[in-house]
């Protein structure tokens, strides 16, 4: 009988594991039901007992609802296959939400700062409150598991949205340790430790945004592809024989797999039809790499003109 339960259990898992809008449901409505849990509870106790670092962490957790919901829909929406009006595929959606959500958490890091430099003003002092410390601690085991969740699936799916939900949260882990912190402080009377520990928080916030940023917005742009991928395209087209020398080439990536177009210089004698199958088979090679997709080569005569190499 537990053989039977196992086997069951096993095979749940593994048809979670394949199936990637299953992997997609889980790290969704995980991320919204937890991060509606613990929002609601930060907020009620920071908002209760007066402690401006719990309610800076319980407002980013509302805002990772928000984040959340962009996940699922950038995912969603980021794998509908090409179509007529969108015949390179959908997923640039996904680099979009992925910085909607660095929006979110410019626009967070904000409304923190200026709730804390209110505090520092009227040197607020927080009372050392039991429900805080449980809050907060709370919050940091929960907001671990959906970092380490989110990230696997992220990685899994190759998803550059569930990865920054991913980095969000690990953000928020910091977060709440610091709220710890600031009520270590309230103990020993020290009125200014919650409000230092939200502007900490606010530089962490700042920080993630950043990074998806940084991480996101040059593939959006169209940014070239390192060196290293085009002298592999270089050295694979080489390789094929029939192809005297490859040049022009331009490569763009989205989602870490890289498209574009390049030239190929071939014997001019040589037919079209032959030419063509060159191509096909340089193409070929290519893709079966897993790095590029949907590469378009020109095919052009072997004549001093056409080529590069210096004389």
């Amino acid at each position: 009988m537990k053989n039977s339960y196992k086997k069951k259990f096993k095979g749940i898992c593994k048809n979670l594991i394949v199936n990637e809008s299953k992997l997609n449901l889980v790290a969704t409505s995980l991320s919204i039901s937890i991060n509606a849990i613990i929002m609601s509870f930060k907020l009620a106790v920071g908002y209760i007992f007066g402690s401006i670092s719990l309610v800076a962490d319980g407002f980013d957790s509302l805002l990772d609802l928000f984040s959340a919901s962009f996940a699922g829909i950038g995912e969603k929406v980021g794998k509908k296959p090409p179509d007529s009006s969108h015949p390179f595929g959908h997923e640039k959606y996904q680099l979009v939400f992925s910085l909607a959500i660095s929006i979110i958490l410019f626009f967070s890091a904000y409304l923190i700062a200026s709730d804390a430099i209110q505090r520092l003003k009227d040197k607020f002092l927080l009372e050392f409150e039991w429900i805080i410390l449980i809050a907060a601690s709370v919050s940091i085991v929960s907001k671990l598991f959906l970092s380490i969740v989110n990230f696997r699936i992220g990685k899994r799916l190759n998803s550059p949205v569930i990865i920054a939900n991913a980095k969000n949260y690990r953000t928020d882990t910091i977060s709440s340790v610091l709220v710890i912190v600031s009520l270590i402080g309230s103990y020993y009377k020290i009125w200014w430790f919650d409000s230092t520990a939200a502007f900490i928080i606010v530089l962490l916030i700042f920080y993630t945004g950043y990074e998806i940023v940084k991480v996101n917005l040059p593939e959006l742009m169209d940014k070239g592809s390192p060196e290293e991928i085009v002298k592999k395209v270089q050295e694979i087209a080489l390789s094929v024989n029939g192809v005297k020398e490859v040049h022009l080439i331009r490569l763009r990536s989205i989602l870490n797999v890289y498209t574009g177009d390049f030239h190929i210089l071939v014997d001019p004698e040589i037919s079209i039809r032959e030419g063509h199958d060159i191509a096909e088979t340089v193409k070929s090679k290519i893709e079966e790499t897993g790095l590029f997709r949907n590469l378009v080569i020109h095919i052009e005569p072997f004549l001093p003109e056409e080529s590069l190499r210096k004389s």
